[in-house]
């Protein structure tokens, strides 16, 4: 009788099996069968998850429930992974008397004592163990094991033609996402959506963050709206989470490099969409950058027009209208900013061809991607730059402070300085703003050293004086009014300061005596004393404001007059203003 009901328990399951490819609901039908058939208190099934060093406890009718799809064994593990290891059927009357059983707390019960492990084989490939356990002490005969081998045969090749028709469908769908995504990264390049765009359909098809940076990791291009990745390439270093690095390289070229988070789970699909997404950001770039070369030569000519000369208005509104029919924008005000290397090892970012290209596709990228129509050309061996409003002067500033350091990176051994315009200007008065600027550089320059941002906005004094060189002899100047101090026949102890110096200190210091003689390092008596002997050298009333203010700025135009690497001068000098209204105390 016990006979024919597991005969008839093979048969339903040989129908399930040619019947259904439901991997789930072949093993419930194992699990429920079994207990019956063989008359145990609980079946189990355990399968070997990939890539092949686990059993997963997946179904069960007398453990905890709350252990299937946690319980882990490795093979070789307890009575299941033994089964699994040596791929052959184990008996066990007695679980507490075998060492090598291994209790699974939360899950095992102390009632069950018998157990018999049988591998679930297809072929010589390992799928899994089928247990059986009972709550008394049982001995499982030849024929009970051979039942359980024949269950464990039906169970495996159904699971096997589950898993590879998973596996088929799974193929069939990610080649039906990997054409949507060939097309649709496909549109994207042919219609130009740029690199936002792009980096957006990438996080679309890989579900987490990206980012491009330049071929030099100095700044981001373009990332997701959603991204918090930093603004450099090496700060990625200090993020909590996992990403990968992406090179986009036209040929042997490289043009930048794609940024993606990590997601939680990867797949094939997400892999081609990174390269369809990488190949299109190449195209992309490599078009743009041919299109900057293009577009230098192009506009350069318009924009040298409007900033070396004082058009009549007639020919401002013919440089206009030809700038926008070469797509270049000139309605709105702008900003000027002029770049200038500082020395020979600069200049090649402008002369040598390789180099140049990097500098002002780097450039032209950063801006763009900070002020959009931002306009970039190369004249002279200096950049010219015009940054469209809406803009404040600060945040022209300190972009260009930002685009001095990323130079310094490109260039090392050498530095640029730049000059900001005071204002913006329209078409007609670009040429203003851009001398504004250059007098920022020529004159700012000489008073804080190379390297830096000069705006014009920040030249107090200096731009008064810049304006009356045109009419008087800056040299003459300072000579009439410090000349007397550098020529006294004055001859101090060592410890007593030179009278140019004192007057220097005083400006400085606002005219305070303490103050100098702090910066001295005097007693206020000995500085009263030089005082007192300045007064005599140069016969002017040095208590009048107009005497402070002509002293004042002969040591500003003493500065814009001396050559260019002369030592910057101290940070604590303070405007014309606060030197003519300071007390003598």
């Amino acid at each position: 009788m016990e006979s024919l009901r597991e005969l008839a328990f093979l048969q339903r399951l040989s129908l399930t099996a040619a019947q259904t490819l439901d991997a789930d609901a072949l093993v419930q039908l194992v699990i429920d069968e079994t207990t019956g058939a063989l008359d145990v208190d609980v079946c189990s099934v355990y399968l070997l998850e990939s890539p092949g060093d686990e059993l997963v406890l997946t179904a069960t009718n007398g453990l905890s429930q709350a252990g299937v799809g946690h319980v882990r064994l490795h093979i070789g593990e307890g009575i299941t992974g033994w089964a699994a290891q040596d791929r052959r059927p184990i008996v066990v009357p007695d679980v507490r008397e075998e060492r090598r059983f291994r209790w699974m707390h939360g899950v095992d019960q102390a009632r069950f004592v018998s157990m018999c492990s049988v591998p679930i084989m297809s072929a010589d490939r390992l799928v899994g163990v089928l247990n059986v356990q009972t709550d008394e002490r049982r001995v499982f005969t030849h024929l009970d094991v051979e039942f359980l081998v024949a269950i464990a045969a039906q169970t495996a090749g159904v699971l096997e033609r589950s898993a590879m028709h998973d596996r088929l469908a799974r193929h069939v769908e990610e080649l039906s996402r990997s054409e949507q995504i060939h097309r649709r990264f496909t549109e994207l390049s042919l219609s130009g959506a740029g690199l936002p765009a792009i980096c957006e359909a990438i996080a679309e098809q890989v579900g987490t963050a990206v980012a491009l940076y330049d071929e030099n990791g100095l700044f981001r291009v373009a990332s997701t709206q959603e991204s918090d990745l930093p603004e450099r390439l090496a700060d990625i270093d200090g993020l909590e989470r996992t990403v990968s690095l992406h090179p986009v390289q036209a040929g042997p070229m490289k043009l930048a490099d794609l940024v993606v988070v990590e997601p939680e789970a990867s797949d094939g699909v997400s892999a081609r969409a990174i390269e369809h997404g990488v190949t299109v950001i190449a195209l992309e770039l490599a078009r743009e950058q041919s299109g900057l070369e293009v577009e230098a030569r192009l506009h350069g000519d318009v924009i040298e027009g409007l900033l070396m000369n004082d058009l009549p208005e007639a020919e401002v509104r013919r440089l206009v209208d030809r700038a926008m029919r070469l797509g270049i924008s000139l309605r709105s005000r702008a900003w000027v900013v002029v770049v200038r290397p500082d020395g020979d090892e600069a200049m090649r970012a402008f002369t040598d061809p390789v180099l140049a290209r990097r500098v002002m596709g780097g450039v032209s990228l950063r801006l763009r991607a900070r002020h959009d129509g931002t306009i970039v050309v190369e004249r002279g061996g200096a950049l010219i730059i015009l940054i469209p409003e809406p803009v404040a002067v600060t945040h022209v500033e300190r972009t260009t402070e930002l685009l001095l350091t990323d130079l310094a990176t490109i260039v090392p051994r050498d530095t640029f300085s730049a000059g900001v315009s005071g204002s913006s200007g329209s078409a007609a008065d670009l040429h203003n703003r851009f001398a504004q600027a250059q007098t920022a550089i020529d004159i700012g320059g000489r008073v804080a050293g190379p390297g830096v941002v000069n705006s014009y906005r920040r030249l107090g004094a200096e731009r008064i004086l810049t304006a009356a060189a045109e009419t008087s002899d800056l040299d003459q100047f300072v000579d009439e009014w410090l000349g007397p101090f550098t020529r006294a026949a004055d001859r101090p102890p060592a410890n007593v300061p030179p009278l140019g110096e004192v007057i220097e200190a005083l400006v400085e210091c606002s005219w305070s005596l303490r103050a100098a003689a702090r910066r001295l390092e005097v007693d206020t008596e000995v500085l009263s004393a030089r005082v007192q002997r300045a007064r005599a050298v140069c016969g002017r009333d040095l208590d009048d404001p107009d005497v402070r203010l002509s002293i004042a700025l002969a040591l500003r135009a003493r500065r814009m007059c001396a050559p260019a690497a002369v030592t910057p001068p101290s940070q604590e000098e303070l405007p014309v203003a606060a030197v003519v209204g300071a007390s003598n105390e």
